[in-house]
């Protein structure tokens, strides 16, 4: 069986440098005592037009900043990621499970500040990915 999505998202973000799993970059929930962060989580997918070669997941990507630090400072780093992503080859294979390329659904939106004062951003992709 797959792993969630989200899960084999983070790890290819801790592998090309955007953050350590556990540390400042998390699945599914906010990690505690830490102000940046990015978290993924899963999303609503599509359905497959493959559906027998290919399942068609959703994933949301959120970056939040220390508490008090520029909306701008925190879009370049959730700029940075966005980037990345759709740069990603046509194919890359993430914990044993084929990805093939990764889809903005949306823009890179401003969510505003937390309760804390930390500015978020979040950004919506899709992808194809092998069932098992």
């Amino acid at each position: 069986m797959s792993n969630a999505v989200s899960y084999d998202i983070a790890t290819h973000l801790a592998a090309n440098a955007f953050g350590t799993v556990g540390t400042d970059l998390f699945g599914m929930a906010w990690g505690k005592g830490v102000d940046a962060q990015t978290l993924v989580m899963d999303s609503a997918g599509f359905e497959s037009d493959q559906k027998l070669e290919y399942e068609k997941p959703g994933f949301q990507i959120l970056v939040r900043g220390e508490r008090n630090e520029s909306a701008k400072t925190v879009y370049d780093s959730a700029r940075a990621i966005y980037i990345f992503l759709i740069n990603v080859a046509d194919l890359v294979t993430i914990n044993a499970v084929d990805y093939l390329g990764f889809e903005p659904q949306s823009n890179i939106a401003p969510l505003g500040y937390d309760e804390n004062e930390r500015f978020i951003y979040s950004m919506n992709f899709y992808t194809y990915r092998n069932p098992e």
